[in-house]
């Protein structure tokens, strides 16, 4: 028995990316994983959401994507701050919180999301990389 591969939507920006990781559950953590292609010619991060009835061959997990020719982040900065009430800079990367990351974070308009770094692409995604 073989599983499909993902299927894939590439997004526009990483920004949009991270808004749809936010959205899509703002009351649970969410992740942002990232990966090289083969070949360490392309960054790609990524998110995805499994249907229900996947394993049952009734769906197909779907690939939130974007590409990169390199890391958009620091060296282990592997925390993304999205904050919804910043009219500039909503992205910021982070090493760890601080306690001035913080503030306003009662709002629940401030949204922390890691970054897991892959050490390849999984197979489900073989078709994207």
């Amino acid at each position: 028995m073989q599983l499909e591969s993902a299927y894939g939507i590439e997004l526009d920006s990483f920004t949009d990316l991270v808004r749809l990781v936010s959205s899509a559950s703002p009351d649970r953590p969410s992740t942002i994983f990232k990966w090289s292609s083969e070949d360490n010619s392309q960054i790609f991060y990524g998110s995805f959401a499994i249907f229900p009835g996947y394993y049952d061959f009734k769906a197909l997990p779907v690939l939130f994507f974007v590409v990169h020719d390199s890391s958009i982040e620091e060296k282990d900065q592997s925390l993304v701050r999205y904050d919804l009430q910043a009219e500039e800079n909503q992205i910021s990367f982070l090493t760890h919180i601080k306690d001035s990351h913080l503030e306003n974070l009662h709002t629940g308009l401030i949204r922390f999301i890691p970054i897991v770094n892959l050490k390849r692409a999984p197979k489900i995604f073989s078709d994207l990389s």
